[in-house]
């Protein structure tokens, strides 16, 4: 297989040498983390966590974790070859036709834009509740607002941005975790050994569905890592491809790197999301029957007043807009270099053209707020679009699995075959999303 057109747009570079020095070098995962850290892990996850109690915190590790194994044998493949996912899921396809998945795929990201309807709708709520102006205007703020930061087209401040949102809700979700201990809604050592019953009834199966679908590493962010490792320079790092022990050295190497992005990216969205579910469980439990629509966020809130105080309210909101938002930031930019890439394979847009790419980000910065915003505007239910989306990402992830089998046993460059213990996890992987995905048509 020959190198992708981006693997000759940057200058050659050796890896790091260790871990600390690597974390210079990582990035592609902070994006991820701010993208995933949003209307899953406030909205779903504290409302399964409400209406289920401690006892699926379990799946709420399982799926954070499982899913990793699948992000990194496409950040590798995007290493090695030079490829984005809809021109390596492309690869040997006549001009301007698509693979069968591609189609999968495009069905898949067109869902997106009534899914993310939904996190509009939450967004704007809180922004309603803060500042007391009509959801239509908070939602009016907002597709305003984001393709302003992100239609420029440029890596660098979607990392530092990203980055950003990630420090501040990370800090915020675990103090209220520490504070709860000083409440009456305190958990116990007893409380999360019972979150390891592994048990997952009826009642919450469906709920569950969408979490798995939302939570963790879901296939729409398996998706876009390849896009973010490439802008980053991973591949463009490792040199035009001869397998000369130079390049295997130095592709094992920004592998390396990658999977320290990876994990620490794993480390962060999994403790901010198992947090926000103790919360949930915690406070919400006891609570009456979570209801969608327009009063949401204000229930939500709950797992701040009710631990720190009715004056804690104003900053649940800030903290809940900064959870929000940034999943609504990162989603657009990744959505942006997603469809640019299908508009090049399709050649309705010169993919080796580098201003033809760049107008494409940007008009998608403003299309695609927007179309999201009118969607929540028609079906004013945050919680249902938002997990009906999960559950679209469900199923997807069974194509994004397989995909990942794909590369990994018909694609792998022999000197950089993964270990056995990699390949039991992928099929772990595999077979669990195959199972969930069956769920979800049930």
């Amino acid at each position: 297989m020959s190198d992708g057109p981006e693997r000759q747009k940057g200058s050659v570079r050796e890896p790091p040498q260790g871990f600390w020095s690597s974390l210079r070098y990582i990035g592609p995962g902070f994006i991820l983390s701010a993208a995933l850290v949003g209307s899953g892990e406030l909205i779903v996850t504290t409302a399964l966590g409400a209406k289920a109690g401690y006892v699926l915190l379990w799946f709420i590790i399982f799926s954070c974790g499982i899913k990793v194994v699948m992000q990194l044998e496409y950040g590798r493949h995007c290493i090695c070859y030079g490829r984005p996912t809809f021109q390596a899921w492309n690869f040997g396809q006549p001009e301007g036709k698509l693979h069968w998945s591609n189609y999968v795929a495009t069905f898949f990201w067109a869902t997106q834009l009534l899914g993310f309807g939904g996190l509009v709708g939450g967004t704007a709520q809180v922004l309603s509740y803060a500042f007391s102006i009509p959801t239509i205007a908070g939602v009016g703020l907002l597709v305003v607002v984001i393709p302003l930061l992100l239609s420029h087209g440029r890596y660098g401040p979607v990392e530092w941005i990203a980055a950003a949102f990630n420090f501040v809700f990370a800090l915020a979700i675990l103090y209220c975790v520490l504070a709860l201990q000083r409440t009456s809604y305190a958990f116990t050592m007893s409380d999360l050994a019972g979150g390891f019953s592994f048990h997952l009834s009826s009642e919450t199966f469906v709920l569950a569905l969408g979490l798995f679908g939302i939570t963790g590493m879901g296939a729409a962010e398996i998706f876009v890592y390849p896009y973010w490792c490439l802008e980053k320079g991973y591949a463009a790092w490792t040199g035009p491809r001869d397998d000369s022990p130079e390049w295997t050295r130095r592709t094992r190497g920004w592998i390396r790197v990658m999977k320290i992005d990876a994990f620490i990216s794993l480390v962060i969205y999994t403790t901010t999301t198992c947090s926000f579910y103790i919360l949930g469980a915690a406070v919400l439990k006891p609570q009456s029957e979570i209801a969608d629509g327009n009063e949401l966020i204000i229930q939500l809130s709950d797992i701040f007043t009710k631990v720190l105080g009715e004056w804690s309210k104003d900053i649940f909101m800030v903290c809940a807009f900064f959870v929000l938002f940034s999943t609504l930031f990162g989603a657009t930019a990744g959505a942006t270099r997603i469809w640019t890439d299908l508009f090049g394979i399709l050649r309705w847009i010169d993919p080796n053209n580098d201003s033809h790419r760049r107008k494409s980000i940007a008009i998608l910065a403003w299309a695609n707020p927007v179309i999201w915003g009118i969607s929540y505007l028609f079906i004013e239910m945050p919680l249902f679009l938002i997990v009906l989306w999960g559950i679209a990402n469900s199923l997807f992830l069974t194509v994004v699995a397989y995909q990942a089998l794909q590369y990994r046993y018909r694609q792998t460059i022999p000197q950089l075959r993964p270990s056995p213990g990699y390949d039991i996890a992928l099929w772990v992987g595999f077979v669990s999303f195959c199972i969930l995905a069956l769920g979800s048509l049930l």
